[in-house]
């Protein structure tokens, strides 16, 4: 079923966490790494300190909220084919759409020694940057929107702008907030804006789909649909415009139109429902199965997602694939098995040939009974005496051309 994950909660409280000295690596030595460059890089010593970089971040966990100063350790050098960094690497601030909100969230602090309007942090300055900050991280948090039926959360005009607003306070010139971007746009107000912008066919898609159709809409809602900006009073084509909240809106908007009901996708159900569709499911056949479906799901009160004829073909296509599948391994073992009958006959055959050849043990009798020969060989005593015989025959025609 669909939306049965624990549903995210409203994000919490957020709390400033100090940082302590000890958690933090000392302070690059400006003198050495000025030294470094001057030299042209025969200063050695310096090498490490000149290469530090911009290692002095906020951290906001986003599950937690707790929000603080933080320090890569510029003197451990990363092995760049590995991606096992702290704070991980898709939670940094650089955003170019709104689609999922990391669970750590991460700005780097525009600070360096050769940059005169901000030095390097002490650990003191930087916690107490942390707590100038903090109220544009609450902001964050708090407008954050739970996308219903799942453990995430989704971007609204209101957290967007405060993440910026904390990008900004983290330049080196420390730019005073500006707050709500007039740019950025609410899924809902785009809709009150431009009710046709809502479609009939987002009731009914699954997660896979909806998720497609809330980038789209965040990606290019706005330049498809102009009028939406031109209402609003600003520029459709203004930087970084974008639709907001466009996947908790979709999940919400079908959570309503299914009016209690559980969802689930077609080919889930079509994967319970064994008897709707198999692999030897003719073409005609195949086009009633969206219908026998739908009073299938209805009897059980279930509503559901994606288009059903897609998937009752994608499912006969899964289905028939398995047959082939099965023909190759038992072909595969079928062939197998005879080659080993094959040698395993020969190699019977062989060897009866020899007992065969045995000298009489007494009154004409064989060294060893048909009989036995036969139980060895796991075939018939008749089976064994007409081999005899075959060989006997064999044997008079070579003495009669020798003759």
């Amino acid at each position: 079923m669909t939306n049965t994950q624990e549903t995210v909660a409203m994000a919490p409280k957020l709390t400033v966490r100090e940082t302590t000295a000890d958690q933090v690596p000392p302070i690059p030595d400006g003198e050495k790494a000025r030294k470094y460059i001057e030299s042209e890089g025969r200063y050695a010593e310096g090498n490490m300190h000149s290469a530090a970089g911009h290692y002095q971040k906020l951290v906001l966990h986003v599950r937690t909220g707790e929000f603080y100063f933080y320090c890569d350790d510029w003197r451990v050098r990363r092995d760049p084919n590995k991606d096992d960094r702290f704070p991980p690497s898709e939670g940094v601030w650089a955003p170019f759409h709104w689609l999922k909100v990391a669970d750590i969230l991460f700005w780097t602090i525009d600070s360096h020694n050769v940059v005169v309007e901000r030095p390097f942090l002490t650990v003191e300055e930087g916690n107490a940057f942390a707590r100038e900050v903090a109220p544009l991280a609450e902001a964050l948090l708090l407008n954050l929107q739970p996308v219903p039926g799942t453990d995430t959360y989704d971007w609204s005009a209101e957290a967007a702008s405060a993440g910026m607003d904390i990008q900004a306070a983290c330049s080196r010139h420390q730019y005073p907030p500006k707050g709500r971007r007039p740019e950025l746009v609410n899924m809902h107000e785009a809709v009150s804006v431009l009710p046709q912008l809502v479609q009939d066919r987002w009731a009914t898609l699954d997660d896979k789909h909806l998720d497609e159709e809330a980038e789209h809409l965040n990606r290019s809602g706005l330049h498809r649909n102009p009028a939406i900006a031109e209402d609003l009073g600003f520029d459709p084509k203004a930087h970084r415009a974008s639709i907001l909240g466009t996947r908790a809106w979709l999940y919400e908007h079908r959570l309503k139109a299914a009016a209690g009901r559980p969802m689930q996708s077609a080919a889930a159900f079509l994967a319970e429902h064994p008897a709707l569709v198999t692999a030897d499911t003719t073409n005609a056949e195949l086009e009633i199965v969206p219908e026998r479906a739908r009073v299938a799901a209805e009897a059980e009160g279930i509503l559901l997602l994606s288009n059903t004829q897609y998937a009752a073909r994608d499912r006969r296509e899964q289905l028939r694939k398995e047959v082939l599948d099965e023909l190759a391994t038992y072909g595969e073992a079928r062939a197998a098995a005879e080659a080993a009958v094959k040698k395993n006959r020969s190699a019977v055959y062989a060897r009866l040939y020899r007992a065969f050849s045995w000298e009489e043990r007494y009154e004409g009798k064989p060294a060893v009974s048909d009989t036995d020969l036969g139980k060895s060989a796991h075939i018939s005593r008749q089976a064994v005496a007409k081999l005899r015989e075959q060989l006997d025959e064999t044997a008079a025609d070579e003495e009669t051309l020798n003759a």
